[in-house]
Parts: structure tokens; C-alpha cells; sequence
């Protein structure tokens, strides 16, 4: 093992470098490989490296599947462009990013009607490996990737959309949950409220929200009228919660789009209503879990906003910006102050864009599976 001096120093360089520098000396390459060095790694790059983003597209050309990447600090630089590494057995047709954590990426991969593959890719250190089948699936599921420092394990959660049940009131709903230690997929014990364990119908979220241990979704409840609501699902004892709103927030007769993020660490949610004048809602919940640390972000107006939903938030800058997803075509946009969206940053040129982007932080991390 290298020195403590050695350590901290590699510790800081990029992955990219790491991953040649392994071929310098035996110790090197130990130190680098070594579980604990990797979890520094992160820590040091969350803290101070700038993010990227990772899109995927389809050429038109040949429909082949391409990941671009960029640093946030570089704007319309594409830095990177790669293959999925995929097993050599399957030829991926439509693909699509589900959700990333800590550097990992999951991936829905369709090469015929009836064969699809879950598979978890780094695409910096190129791993990859094929998840396990679920038990069942459902029309449509949204999926999040989580890490549980409690058992020291990645975990994935499926919740279903509430569309597939919402003519059948004696129908279980049991989401499910994927640890990748273990390697197979269970059914959770449901919360005893079927509004609780599924999506609500019309959410632009494209993953499930993970933040203070915990995967965000929106839901519905009955308490003195018809309310949206957010549900959590604590990964590390598998409760189910819910996130006070500010009553103001939750009453969707005139909501046509909404969708639960995380920005700059904290829960954000955002609404799209129809009043007269069309205009979206941007809120974050300053203390977690506290229902009057919620505070409106900003308002924007604009008579185009039915035409680009869904409006996605992905990351929040140093000095309080926003970047956006915005349309299916998926454009992004950068909005500073209270209304407008300003500086258009980032639009591919041609091909179709099959998922709305990542913010993530490149790593080395790539957790063993139990297969």
C-alpha cells in the first residue's frame, strides 16, 4: 500500500488519470482498488470537482445508442462521447437512463419486444453488470438507485404507477427492492394505503428522488379534501413516510404537471398549473422534514410552458441557478430570477434524445453483486 502522502494525493486526481496510474506499481494499483480509497475519492470529488451531465441519444444515421458527457462548467463542451458497455449478447435497441448514484448509472436497455435487461454501469471505469429479472412488471415503473451507509450497500427501488390499479380498489400493490449484496428482488410489505405504495398518474419525474436516506415520490391522499402529497421510503428500514406540504401546494384541481427532484441537497418540488396564465412553481424544503422550511424558489410565466412539459429541475448552481430539462425533445435551459427562462445552455442537434440528462459525479466506485 502506498503512503499516506501517496494517498492523499491520488486521491484528488480524476478518475480518468487513477485508472492508468494502476498500471505504475502493484502498491498503486492495491490503493486504488481498495473499497475505502474509492469512498475518499467521492467524497473529495463531490466536494470539489464540478458536476457533469451524461445524455443519451440515438444517432439517426444507424440508431445506434451514444452517452455525451460535459462538465456543468463548460457548457456546450462535449468532453466525452461512448458506447454502453454492454454484455456481447445483446445488442441494446432503445435504452434509457433510469436514475445514477454515487457515479452508477441504471440502465433500461429493450432489444426486442419481449427481452429487455436492468443493467448498472459506471461509464468511467467501463464496469458493468446485468441485474437480476423482477417479479413482476407493471406498464410503467419509475426506479431509484440508492446507497444505504447503514448496511454499506446499493439499493434499487421499483414503485409502480397508479394507473395499472386505479380501477381496482381490492388489487395489493408491492413495490419492490433490489439489494445488491444479496443480489434478488422482494416485494415490500405494503403501508396499508394503496396511494402510498404508487405513483400518481401525470408526474414528470424521470427517477425517484434520494435524499437523507430516502426515495421521494409523489402520491395522493384524502384528508380533508383531494391533496397530492410526497412519499418516502427509508431504504434502510423499509418505512414508508410522507412529507408535509404547505396547504397552498397541494391542491392540484388546476395542476397539470408536477415532479419531485433534489437540488443542492435538498427535497425540491415542482408544479405546473393552468389558471388563466399558465406558469410553473419551483420549492425546496430548506430543513428536511419540516413542513415551514418549504420556500418558493420562483414563479415563471410564460405562455410556451404547456408546449415543454415536462419542466424537470436537475441541479442548482453556487449562486442559485437552476438547470432545466425541458419538452420530450428535451432542451436545457438555465433560469436566474424570479421569472423567464434565460441562456439556453445546452440542445442537441439532431437525433432523439431518450432520456431528459444526469448530474453526476465521476467515480470509481462499482459495488459487488451477488448474482
Amino acid at each position: 500500500m502506498g503512503s499516506r502522502i501517496e494517498e492523499e494525493i491520488l486521491r484528488r486526481l480524476p478518475v480518468k488519470s487513477l485508472l492508468r496510474f494502476k498500471c505504475v506499481s502493484e502498491s498503486w494499483k492495491t490503493l486504488i482498488s481498495e473499497p475505502h480509497f474509492k469512498k475518499k475519492h467521492l467524497n473529495h470529488a463531490k466536494n470539489q470537482n464540478p458536476p457533469k451531465m451524461l445524455i443519451g441519444q440515438t444517432c439517426p444515421k444507424d440508431d445506434t445508442f451514444y452517452f455525451y458527457s460535459s462538465s456543468l462548467s463548460s457548457h456546450r463542451i462535449v468532453e466525452d462521447v461512448r458506447n454502453l458497455d454492454c454484455p456481447s449478447n445483446f445488442v441494446p435497441g432503445f435504452c434509457k437512463i433510469y436514475c445514477c448514484c454515487d457515479g452508477l448509472f441504471l440502465i433500461g436497455i429493450d432489444n426486442t419486444p419481449n427481452s429487455s435487461i436492468l443493467l448498472l454501469w459506471n461509464p468511467l471505469t467501463r464496469e458493468s453488470i446485468v441485474l437480476p429479472d423482477q417479479n413482476e412488471n407493471s406498464n410503467y415503473s419509475i426506479y431509484g438507485l440508492g446507497y444505504d451507509p447503514t448496511s454499506d450497500d446499493y439499493k434499487v427501488l421499483k414503485v409502480e404507477d397508479d394507473e395499472d390499479y386505479e380501477d381496482d380498489d381490492d388489487c395489493e400493490i408491492s413495490n419492490e427492492i433490489l439489494s445488491l449484496k444479496s443480489g434478488s428482488w422482494r416485494k415490500i410489505s405494503d403501508s396499508n394505503d394503496k396511494d402510498y405504495n404508487c405513483l400518481s398518474s401525470a408526474d414528470s419525474m424521470d427517477c425517484l428522488a434520494f435524499v437523507h436516506g430516502a426515495f421521494h415520490w409523489h402520491g395522493f391522499t384524502e384528508r380533508n379534501g383531494f391533496l397530492f402529497s410526497v412519499i418516502s421510503f427509508n431504504i434502510s428500514n423499509e418505512q414508508y413516510g410522507e412529507i408535509p406540504l404547505p396547504e397552498r401546494m397541494c391542491l392540484p384541481s388546476n395542476m397539470i404537471d408536477h415532479g419531485v427532484a433534489v437540488l443542492g441537497g435538498m427535497l425540491s418540488i415542482n408544479c405546473v398549473y393552468c389558471n388563466g396564465t399558465n406558469f410553473f412553481d419551483l420549492w425546496v424544503m430548506k430543513d428536511y422534514g419540516v413542513e415551514e422550511s418549504w420556500i418558493k424558489l420562483f414563479t415563471i410565466t410564460n405562455a410556451r410552458i404547456p408546449s415543454i412539459i415536462p419542466i424537470v429541475p436537475k441541479y442548482m448552481f453556487a449562486d442559485g441557478e437552476v438547470l432545466f430539462s425541458c419538452g420530450r425533445r428535451t432542451e436545457f435551459m438555465t433560469s436566474k430570477g424570479p421569472y423567464g427562462f434565460s441562456n439556453l445552455i445546452w440542445s442537441l442537434a439532431s437525433g432523439d434524445i431518450d432520456t431528459c440528462g444526469y448530474v453526476y459525479t465521476e467515480s470509481l466506485i462499482f459495488p459487488e453483486v451477488n448474482l
